[in-house]
């Protein structure tokens, strides 16, 4: 995809600077926002963490489809509920440590901490005969922290003169506003309204002098502003700061018949809060006097500008959770469980703010807000989860758990009046892109004293792009997961004590800040790649009552 550039920039230039309303771009980048919820978004909702909940389930990577008799099952195979035979509750705060690995020179702080809770239920065992087939009944009332959206980083980068199509954002946003067709009045504004919001970065671009209109035999037409210097290198800073998390209320029912075979329901109600502030700012350099196309020399050189947007996304989602448990033998559990689809309905707000500098002119700002309707209703994945676990008396368990994810059954049920893209345009990126993944977890516990376990696990999860990652460049998404775990657990009497640590890496996908793509997939402006890795460390404190 890279020697792309090199190979067609020249051609492709010549063409658009002929006329840029002949070609019809699409435009993206973390950086060019558009007021909407892309499907890297929807896929970035639909992922799960490695085992949140208790800090047994933490400390063996969640591999808890067969094992039960946790709180955890409420979110991972409800039929572990038939197992309790007494009435019990627990509690788990955690504290979260998040560090950014990128390919470009940090800027900022590349680190993030934050508090949760991870963990909170209690299981009323309703039902106990062990002299009928029903052996017992219980029910489960808890809170599971499912996706974590905590993360900061930031970097910066230069790019010199000649460096096209990596020279600057305003490149994309005159390209964007020549195709817009919103052309300035006699007076030089805008007539615009805020269903417009897909072209509000080429509109703030405008307010803030970054573009100029010109005119030739063609019409009108946009350009990146003579105040920018042909002879400008451009530095580019990028900052994300992102914050929320998804929470699941459960509702869930186990059946223990025989002390053989476990039934289990589970009835999801999901709170969703995430919130982004993204920052981009590029610094004009010149290594000699700033001129014009033509050689002048330019009376007011553009100094800097700024670029600031805040996306917000709130919400709720349901989903029901099926699972069994057969014991063939008393050491020897297997379970299966089904996820349904989760139904989510989120409102999306959005905010953005450009200011730019020019000497002597001075600042110029501008600053525009999306209260309209954005509501978006979609479905994520289905999920089917095989386990199997080995009990060695009392001493020790193995457990090894198998989850399918299908991603590309991603659907769009509801999408904003005004916005660009249809239902089936979603429909076709998750059939196109994106496939089923696969996730390995692998769970052991050993008690070396009757009052003292030690546990350990390990899971990873590989990418669901169903084609080369390389062309996957709207946003960073996580491509493979690996976890690794540990933890102790402490019996006293009637209470429990358990810790746990856990360590995600996520590998993501190369992304681009600003794009602008033609009908033909070739780049007529583009940032270079940027690669941010995601580290996260969770500490997790467990109590438990039984009573």
């Amino acid at each position: 995809m890279k020697k792309i550039f090199s190979l067609t920039l020249a051609a492709v230039m010549a063409v658009v600077s002929m006329n840029v309303a002949q070609a019809q771009y699409k435009f993206g980048g973390l950086m060019m926002d558009h007021d909407g919820m892309m499907g890297n978004d929807m896929f970035t909702l639909s992922q799960v963490n490695f085992g949140f909940g208790t800090a047994r389930s933490m400390s063996m990577a969640g591999a808890f489809t067969s094992l039960g008799a946790d709180m955890a099952s409420m979110g991972i195979n409800p039929a572990g509920l038939g197992m309790y035979r007494s009435n019990d509750f627990s509690f788990s705060p955690l504290m979260g440590f998040q560090n950014a690995e990128n390919n470009a020179t940090a800027w900022g702080e590349n680190k993030q901490s934050r508090f949760a809770v991870s963990n909170i239920g209690v299981v009323f065992n309703l039902y106990e005969n062990s002299k009928t087939s029903l052996v017992s009944v219980s029910m489960g009332l808890g809170y599971n922290r499912i996706a974590d959206f905590n993360y900061r980083y930031g970097f910066t980068s230069q790019s010199g003169a000649s460096s096209a199509p990596y020279r600057s954002i305003a490149d994309a946003f005159s390209l964007m506003m020549g195709q817009s067709g919103l052309m300035p009045d006699n007076n030089g504004g805008l007539n615009y309204d805020f269903r417009d919001a897909y072209y509000w970065g080429g509109i703030l671009a405008y307010n803030n002098y970054l573009l100029d209109v010109g005119e030739d035999e063609y019409g009108r037409f946009y350009t990146t502003a003579d105040r920018l210097g042909v002879n400008a290198g451009v530095g580019h800073t990028a900052n994300m700061q992102s914050r929320g998390s998804i929470g699941e209320y459960d509702v869930s029912f186990g059946l223990n018949f025989g002390s053989k075979l476990y039934l289990g329901f589970t009835w999801g109600i999901q709170s969703v809060r995430w919130t982004r502030q993204m920052y981009y700012g590029e610094d004009y350099i010149y290594s000699s006097t700033p001129v014009y196309s033509d050689g002048v020399a330019l009376k007011n050189p553009a100094q800097w500008m700024d670029y600031n947007q805040a996306v917000q996304v709130t919400g709720s989602g349901m989903n029901a959770k099926f699972g069994l448990i057969y014991r063939p033998w008393e050491a020897l559990r297997v379970g299966v469980a089904v996820h349904t689809p989760t139904h989510y309905v989120l409102e999306r707000s959005y905010q953005a703010y450009m200011a730019s500098n020019f000497n002597p002119a001075g600042d110029i700002t501008e600053a525009l807000e999306d209260y309209g309707e954005n509501t978006w209703d979609f479905w994520s994945p289905a999920r089917l989860m095989f386990g199997a676990s080995y009990t060695f008396g009392r001493f020790a368990v193995v457990s090894v758990d198998y989850e399918r994810d299908w991603y590309n059954g991603m659907r769009v049920s509801r999408v904003p009046f005004g916005f660009d893209l249809t239902k089936d345009d979603y429909r076709k990126e998750f059939t196109d892109n994106f496939k089923g993944s696969n996730t390995l977890r692998i769970g052991a516990e050993v008690k070396p004293l009757p009052n003292l376990a030690l546990r350990a696990g390990y899971g990873v999860a590989d990418g669901a792009l169903r084609k080369d990652e390389s062309l996957y460049y709207n946003a960073p998404i996580t491509k493979r997961t690996t976890c690794y775990s540990a933890g102790a657990g402490f019996a006293l009497g009637a209470v429990t004590i358990d810790l746990a640590y856990q360590h995600l890496n996520n590998q993501q996908t190369e992304y681009l800040l600003y794009y602008a793509i033609d009908e033909m997939g070739i780049f007529d402006t583009a940032s270079p790649y940027y690669r941010t890795d995601l580290k996260r460390n969770y500490f997790t404190l467990s109590f438990g009552y039984k009573f």
